[in-house]
């Protein structure tokens, strides 16, 4: 794998992985991103097994696809302290080189076929929300969502949409919070998104 990309650019993408690798076991592949680069599309993966993110951006240059990980806070580290330019990601053989004009730097690397598998979400329900009306709505309740609730549904936002309007529903029992937004939706959807991946 080689590419070019802004260096702010990347940044931003390593910034929004940053809650979603492992911190504790520097030794396992979920402390790494995973960096794919194919089909003019560059994309971080992240994962903890428990909750992950995939974001991609076409903002850069494509010299060679591939795959790359690497240690995802050692990465940013790297780039953050970097100028504003273009830095090069190059693979070579199990280091992952990082390069800036004299700068460069190089990060091991595990085997990218042990990174964990993302579901795919072809052919399962969906509904469009915007992203404002969404953000809102679930910072609304969040303060009435249980943490340890040995009752695991309640450690979460209940999110049930019906035809003419979606309830967003937070609870500990002991305090209930509830947001309505009206909107026509196709599907009729119940699911319930735990706190930590809200948070």
């Amino acid at each position: 794998m080689k590419v070019e990309i802004d260096k702010n650019i990347l940044e931003n993408l390593l910034v929004n992985c940053q809650n979603f690798i492992e911190k504790k076991d520097l030794s396992t592949i979920t402390s790494h991103i995973l960096i794919s680069c194919a089909n003019n599309t560059f994309t971080i993966k992240a994962t903890d097994f428990e909750i992950g993110i995939s974001i991609y951006t076409k903002e850069f240059i494509q010299i060679e696809e591939g795959l790359a990980t690497s240690n995802g806070k050692k990465i940013l580290d790297i780039i953050k302290s970097l100028k504003n330019n273009k830095v090069i990601l190059e693979t070579n053989e199990d280091y992952l080189f990082i390069r800036q004009d004299t700068y460069q730097s190089k990060l091991p690397m595990f085997n990218t076929q042990e990174y964990p598998n993302f579901p795919t979400i072809e052919g399962k329900s969906k509904f469009d929300i915007k992203p404002k009306d969404f953000l809102q709505a679930i910072k609304k309740i969040t303060p009435a969502i249980d943490i340890n609730n040995p009752k695991y549904e309640l450690n979460g936002a209940l999110i049930d949409i019906k035809e003419d309007k979606i309830n967003f529903v937070g609870t500990d029992t002991k305090r209930l919070a509830i947001l309505t937004i009206e909107e026509n939706f196709d599907d009729q959807i119940s699911l319930i998104i735990p706190k930590r991946a809200i948070n």
